[in-house]
């Protein structure tokens, strides 16, 4: 009897000591949960700050309605390449209430992705890759692949050829390339002033505008009719210039020699049309480049790091850009909304933000109510600027005004871009009117 009595004493300390150890468990102090503060920067506009202290993480969240009065819009950092100039700048400049910085850039300071501001097609990109883009009235908005085309036709519907790369590489194998006085002293025609026997000839056109662009039925495609000006017989090794008329475009192919190509079979006076087409995508007018897809169909598809990847896969300053559902179903019952997203990165000394991996930046993106996103350049340009000056948020001042809602990367400050994403006060009147 006594050694049972014992026994059930044991079980019983046993029982007692699982319980307060089950106790002190349930007792311990939970992760410190996000602190997030809204800011309404104007009817349209609500600025969203969240410090996720165990990373630590710094998260900037912009929440656009699309309005008369809250227009986004693409603005570049110069007239042409190259082009480099600060967000902040960007945006006071063109009147903005808020503006993040755009894609990627080359190291000669041209968009890295494909750009079209108010209609006009800057570059199809050194690189192919997503987009985000949007009319000039914003009612109609897209995020993906904006599988760009663009053909020649001698303007009676048959089509001549094919034009694939705009303001960015030279023509190779059979590929046609298109140049204007966007690609400033970056991008220029092929050819060379003194050649040698052993340099490439092209066949080379120049086509001035003969009327402004339009929307083809449905606004499937941008399209403008230009008149062939000049055209060297034989196809030279020496470059054709982009000339001073605006709107001039240069359309190149490499050829052997005594070789004719479509380009080459263009003739002076000759009337052609050039269609720029985004599949998919009717009725967009600015279109800004993007690297990687990190929202899909509301899901999270951002490549993960894995050791040995290349660094930006790893923590770093972030920006992005999303849309919300509404932007992609035809649901009236779902308001469209546009979401630009920054997060500060390679602060952890100082306990700010040690930055982000892309899925994580997805996540964020998706909490904010993304249905689709692209990842934007980040590290030292990652910028979100605001007119409306507060305390309460504002980082820094710059001297344009307005203020930076987040702390750049590097001790400087604020690093330069070649465009900036900003949302103006009133109607993008920056396009065609035939293009409105």
């Amino acid at each position: 009897m006594r050694s049972r009595r014992r026994a059930r004493i044991a079980t019983s300390s046993l029982a007692l000591i699982a319980a307060v150890g089950v106790g002190l468990l349930a007792a311990a102090p939970s992760p410190a949960a996000s602190v997030v503060s809204t800011y309404t920067l104007t009817k349209n506009i609500q600025l969203i700050t969240t410090r996720i202290p165990t990373k630590p993480v710094e998260e900037r969240t912009l929440k656009v309605l699309p309005t008369t009065a809250s227009v986004p819009d693409v603005v570049p950092a110069a007239a042409k390449y190259p082009m480099f100039d600060l967000t902040s700048s960007m945006a006071a400049h063109a009147g903005a209430l808020a503006g993040i910085n755009g894609d990627f850039g080359t190291a000669k300071d041209q968009p890295t992705h494909i750009l079209m501001i108010d209609g006009e097609l800057w570059t199809s990109g050194d690189v192919r890759g997503n987009a985000i883009g949007w009319s000039e009235t914003a009612n109609i908005m897209s995020a993906g692949d904006p599988a760009l085309r663009i053909s020649v036709s001698n303007g009676k519907g048959t089509d001549l050829f094919n034009v694939n790369d705009w303001n960015a590489h030279a023509p190779t194998g059979t590929s046609v390339s298109a140049y204007t006085a966007r690609g400033g002293a970056v991008t220029t025609p092929p050819g060379k002033t003194a050649p040698t026997s052993t340099d490439p000839y092209y066949c080379a056109a120049r086509l001035d505008p003969s009327g402004g662009p339009r929307w083809t039925t449905g606004r499937t495609a941008i399209v403008r009719r230009y008149t062939v000006v000049a055209q060297p017989e034989p196809c030279p090794q020496t470059k054709l210039t982009v000339g001073s008329t605006a709107g001039e475009v240069v359309v190149a192919s490499r050829t052997a020699k005594n070789v004719v190509s479509g380009v080459g079979k263009l003739r002076v006076g000759q009337t052609v049309k050039i269609s720029t087409r985004f599949n998919g995508w009717p009725g967009v007018t600015d279109v800004m480049g993007a690297s990687q897809m990190l929202v899909q169909g509301g899901k999270n598809v951002a490549p993960p790091y894995a050791t040995g990847d290349p660094y930006i896969y790893n923590y770093n300053p972030r920006t992005a850009a999303g849309l919300t559902q509404g932007c992609a179903d035809t649901n009236t019952n779902t308001v469209c909304k546009l979401i630009l997203m920054t997060i500060d990165g390679r602060q952890k000394s100082t306990n700010w933000s040690v930055g982000a991996r892309l899925p994580l930046l997805a996540d964020e993106l998706i909490k904010a109510g993304a249905y689709t996103a692209v990842n934007l350049d980040g590290g030292g340009s990652t910028t979100m600027w605001v007119s409306k000056k507060s305390s309460s948020y504002c980082q820094s001042y710059p001297t344009l005004g307005g203020c930076l809602v987040m702390r750049p990367s590097q001790s400087f400050g604020e690093r330069g871009t070649r465009s900036a994403i900003v949302v103006l006060p009133a109607a993008d009147t920056g396009a065609p009117s035939a293009l409105r």
